[in-house]
């Protein structure tokens, strides 16, 4: 019997760069955490205040397939929740893990610890899963490791937006997300859903909407 971690396994050249990756290292665990906020909107656009991710992190990807289909007949409810739904449960898999991230609607992105690689791979492969059993929408995920991005010629930097004292963002640069993105439209470093019925840990998600009046 394949256990459900081996049915994770993906068996591409591209996975097989994770290799490489340093996932035992804790010595840049806290990178992101002791990473400097700045409060000042005008310096989003200052290079400088953008630090590049550490050589064994990696990057997450999700992002919902048709989405814009999806949309268009009235399921952008369950399209934003399946897209909220992959950045609570890897906060649920890592909850003492401060880890940038960006919410786009229809997917995400998270950068990531090469030492939580695993952690990262189940949750998302189960938040998949669930997407297609429960709500009927495929969810592709991809995790890429930074050190791919780097050596196809793209740079990952991150900075901390801080809106206000208790809320900073992230913000992303140098071209490497992006080009994980096409990859992960290409197929490339693809994660494979879990096994059928497969549930991640969804504790505190919720998405509130409410109806927007038409004049």
């Amino acid at each position: 019997m394949t256990s459900p971690q081996d049915s994770l396994t993906g068996k591409s050249a591209h996975e097989l760069a994770f290799s490489s990756t340093n996932t035992e290292s804790a010595s840049t665990e806290h990178f992101y955490a002791d990473l400097k906020p700045f409060d000042n909107f005008s310096q989003l656009t200052h290079f400088d205040r953008y630090l590049p991710l550490p050589d064994d992190w990696f990057i997450g990807i999700a992002d919902v397939v048709q989405s814009t289909t999806a949309i268009k007949t009235g399921r952008y409810k369950a399209v934003n929740t399946v897209g909220a739904a992959v950045l609570v449960a890897i906060t649920n898999a890592l909850p003492e893990l401060c880890f940038p991230y960006v919410f786009g609607g229809d997917g995400a992105t998270v950068a990531i610890p090469g030492k939580y690689l695993d952690e990262v791979k189940y949750a998302m492969a189960r938040t998949a899963a669930w997407a297609d059993d429960t709500l009927d929408l495929v969810l592709r995920v991809a995790i890429v490791p930074v050190s791919a991005i780097r050596a196809a010629g793209h740079d990952v930097r991150v900075a901390r937006y801080a809106a206000s004292e208790n809320v900073s963002y992230a913000m992303f640069t140098g071209g490497g997300v992006a080009w994980a993105e096409g990859q992960l439209k290409k197929g490339e470093f693809k994660i494979r859903r879990a096994p059928l019925n497969a549930k991640p840990d969804l504790s505190g998600l919720y998405c509130g909407f409410g109806p927007i009046p038409t004049e």
